[in-house]
């Protein structure tokens, strides 16, 4: 069990649950921000705030991590960890940050959807992350993961689909490369939430 381990692992827990919570409430934003585009920049500097804020608890993370001896589970894994969740804010904030110039008015469906669905996958992420400082709840843990891994698969369908839309029918080639980078952008939000999903599996199933 994970709490045979010194106190100070509770630290990592606090910290991982910490950039959970700022993930979910970025990826609302941004979903948010899609339906009120005329305020977008309203939500782009939340979002960014958000970043900033995330990447202090990774800097935090990383220096209890060269100071703590023993780690409540593999060391390459608390890094793993605490880099694609900084990675999720960078995308968010990546993407949030080119609405200005693009000046994209209108977006098509697939986008919302999307968006829709990253926010669901970070959701789940939370509920995962929230569980890992204890293996009692393992089934738990995996029931979330495979949540993420059907959104994954659904998200991709999407993406295909919106491509294939862009490639049939818009004809200016400055928007088609923007929405392109747009939908692209916020599926690896999706795709960063599996894999990290992907990581805490494999960390309950050697720990427990």
């Amino acid at each position: 069990m994970l709490k045979r381990f010194l106190p100070r692992q509770e630290n990592f827990f606090n910290l991982f649950q910490k950039t959970a919570d700022i993930v979910v409430n970025a990826s609302s934003q941004f979903h948010a921000m899609l339906h009120d585009l005329p305020n977008q920049q309203r939500y782009i500097d939340s979002i960014s705030t958000l970043e900033h804020a995330g990447d202090e608890i990774t800097h935090t993370t990383f220096e209890l991590l060269h100071k703590t001896f023993i780690t409540p589970f593999d060391r390459h894994d608390i890094h793993h960890l605490t880099s694609r969740l900084d990675d999720i804010l960078d995308l968010i904030n990546r993407c949030a940050q080119r609405f200005p110039f693009y000046q994209l008015n209108n977006l098509p469906e697939e986008m919302f959807t999307l968006a829709e669905l990253s926010t669901q996958a970070t959701l789940f992420l939370k509920k995962a992350v929230y569980r890992l400082h204890t293996l009692k709840q393992a089934q738990e843990i995996f029931k979330f993961c495979q949540d993420i891994d059907y959104i994954e698969n659904q998200a991709n369908g999407i993406l295909l689909v919106a491509e294939k839309n862009l490639f049939l029918d818009e004809k200016d080639f400055k928007r088609f490369f923007k929405l392109k980078d747009i939908l692209s952008q916020t599926k690896d939000v999706i795709s960063c939430c599996q894999d990290i999903g992907n990581t805490i599996k494999g960390i309950v199933l050697e720990y427990s």
